[in-house]
């Protein structure tokens, strides 16, 4: 309801119950009146009731002859005046407290804002105004409740962050100090066990690298100070060509390529060179988290409705449904990966959905579970 709706009602409430209780104490009074005093001694004619100077002269003489008769009437008179103030304080007070009420709760909500409690739902009002204002604080509140919550997850996930890039620093940098020592200590006293040794120690010292340059992409694609480089483009270029980059390492490891590209050109907006890495990041993937079962990688690219696909299909390790959302997540890896002996940093799949993101586009995985193959789609707008 409107307030100024409210107020008429109050208006014509302040106005009618006085004029009701009035005419009621009058109706007694009058009853009264005629019941104590000879009002046939007023009995004008129709043509003095017209005339005010003989209506005055007759009541004038009517209460010289009955003086107490005027004080019936001040009586009435401050009957009156009393129903009239305390009908109009009566009202006026029901009135400013319906409208104090949910204003002063909500500046109580917003005091317990202020000091930073939020787990509570800012309460309404019946008046439409003081209503949108309650709906407005409200979704502030729900506002910095996200943002609370949000500000809590990212301090988890910078601990999670530097847990994670501990360990996986701190895990080949002592291999290489146990090959470094083996070296001093004579352990490797052939030429063949030295070039074994030197190799393992390369072999990590690129795992470091490797993770620092993820690292070192993922904080510039957070902090969006990675620039791109956007053009139409075929998108089949990029995936073509990271094929043939991977082709050799999909055959090494014992697996078929089989590949539907569509025949059209699938023209989108795009960065050429960062999408390249997103294919690569995805074939990893399934290069990586094969099965000894494991004997085919799928790729396919074509257009449907507004949209270009890109689609990665495997028979590997698969991935269990609660962990579908999860694999996006910088340093996260699946419980298959974890307990396997498969190398990785979890930055892969997090630095893919950023660059896809930054192109407009999204990507996703779909698992029936474990052992069940995965699908990673990318979608981009077609143009």
């Amino acid at each position: 309801m409107k307030i100024r709706r409210k107020f008429s009602f109050y208006s014509l409430m302040m106005f009618l119950l006085p004029v009701l209780a009035i005419a009621a104490v009058s109706v007694v009074f009058l009853i009264i009146f005629i019941m104590k005093f000879p009002v046939e001694e007023l009995s004008l004619s129709r043509a003095a009731l017209l005339n005010p100077v003989i209506l005055i002269r007759a009541f004038g003489q009517f209460f010289r002859d009955h003086p107490e008769a005027a004080g019936y009437v001040l009586l009435w008179l401050l009957i009156c005046v009393v129903i009239t103030g305390t009908a109009t304080v009566t009202i006026t007070g029901i009135m400013a407290r319906s409208i104090e009420k949910p204003i002063n709760e909500l500046i109580e909500s917003v005091g317990r804002i202020q000091k930073g409690e939020l787990g509570f739902e800012v309460a309404g009002s019946e008046y439409d105004e003081i209503n949108e204002l309650c709906e407005g604080f409200d979704k502030m509140r729900g506002a910095l409740m996200s943002a609370r919550i949000k500000e809590t997850e990212m301090k988890d996930e910078r601990s999670r962050l530097l847990a994670n890039i501990s360990h996986d620093i701190k895990t080949p940098l002592a291999s290489i100090r146990g090959y470094v020592e083996g070296i001093l200590d004579g352990v490797a006293d052939t030429p063949e066990k030295l070039r074994k040794y030197l190799s393992t120690i390369q072999r990590k010292t690129g795992t470091i690298n490797d993770l620092a340059n993820n690292l070192s992409l993922f904080s510039r694609l957070e902090l969006s100070r990675l620039e791109f480089a956007f053009e139409d483009g075929d998108v089949r270029e990029p995936l073509i060509k990271c094929l043939n980059g991977l082709r050799l390492d999909i055959e090494t490891a014992g697996l078929a390529l089989e590949t539907e590209i569509s025949d059209e050109p699938l023209t989108v907006r795009m960065d050429a060179e960062k999408l390249e890495r997103v294919f690569a990041n995805l074939l990893g993937n399934a290069v990586k988290y094969r099965r000894a079962e494991s004997k085919l990688i799928k790729v396919s690219a074509y257009r449907d409705g507004g949209f270009v696909f890109v689609c990665i299909k495997d028979d590997g390790m698969g991935i269990a449904p609660e962990e579908l959302d999860k694999v996006f997540e910088s340093f996260y890896r699946t419980d298959a990966s974890r307990t396997s002996q498969i190398k990785g940093n979890g930055l892969g799949l997090g630095i893919a959905k950023e660059i896809v993101s930054r192109h407009g586009g999204l990507v996703w995985l779909e698992s029936e579970g474990r052992d069940k193959g995965t699908r990673a789609i990318v979608r981009l707008r077609s143009l």
